[in-house]
């Protein structure tokens, strides 16, 4: 899978074995830290599994999140997504151990998000079609964009301290997200419909450019 954003990881590829040693080894069910167990849950052998381990043998992405799934560990998992450019790095642990400072430290990020997308709501009302940024306006609106993204950090944080401080069930939370996502058509529910999507998508910004 390629990385199309190299330029910014913080943690190296060839550190996902040493991720994933350290998430099967404080598992918090003990028979989830030996490598039979994960080897049988992930069915793989137990001699690839010590490969995957010890950086000797590639670790495929889906075994990767397989891992992380199987023991809960959503650290590890978006420290995975973060090499393959797909998050943000996770938030420093001790940041987590209270829920309080996490809702707090929310109210305030969303608060300032919502002052961006205010100003980035006149920017858009103001532009003309085809209009060319300059480069300030580009690095405002980069700095706006900022504002809003960390909203999502804030909010991995808020749920990140609730699992950790009030054993909220994280899969459940994201089970009951994807009901509600479907019922308000917000997502779509296979890829071949989401694909089709796409190309309708694709065609009519085609048409409008020519």
């Amino acid at each position: 899978m390629a990385n199309t954003f190299s330029n910014i990881r913080l943690y190296s590829p060839s550190a996902i074995g040493d991720i994933l040693r350290i998430s099967r080894e404080r598992a918090c069910q003990v028979e989830q830290r030996t490598k039979r167990y994960m080897a049988d849950a992930l069915g793989i052998t137990e001699k690839r599994l010590t490969g995957m381990e010890n950086g000797t043998s590639q670790v495929p992405f889906e075994i990767a999140m397989q891992w992380c799934q199987i023991l809960e560990d959503y650290t590890a998992l978006t420290k995975i997504k973060h090499i393959y450019g797909m998050a943000l790095p996770p938030t420093d642990p001790w940041l987590l151990e209270s829920v309080a400072d996490q809702l707090s430290n929310f109210i305030q990020q969303a608060q300032g998000a919502i002052e961006a997308t205010e100003k980035l709501l006149q920017v858009s009302r103001q532009r003309r079609y085809g209009q060319q940024f300059s480069e300030s306006e580009a690095l405002e609106i980069l700095k706006q964009s900022e504002e809003i993204l960390d909203v999502q950090q804030a909010a991995e944080c808020v749920i990140a301290a609730l699992k950790m401080n009030w054993d909220m069930d994280v899969n459940q939370l994201f089970k009951n997200w994807i009901q509600e996502a479907l019922v308000d058509k917000v997502i779509i529910p296979s890829v071949s419909e989401f694909e089709n999507r796409r190309k309708e998508v694709f065609f009519k910004e085609r048409s409008q450019n020519h």
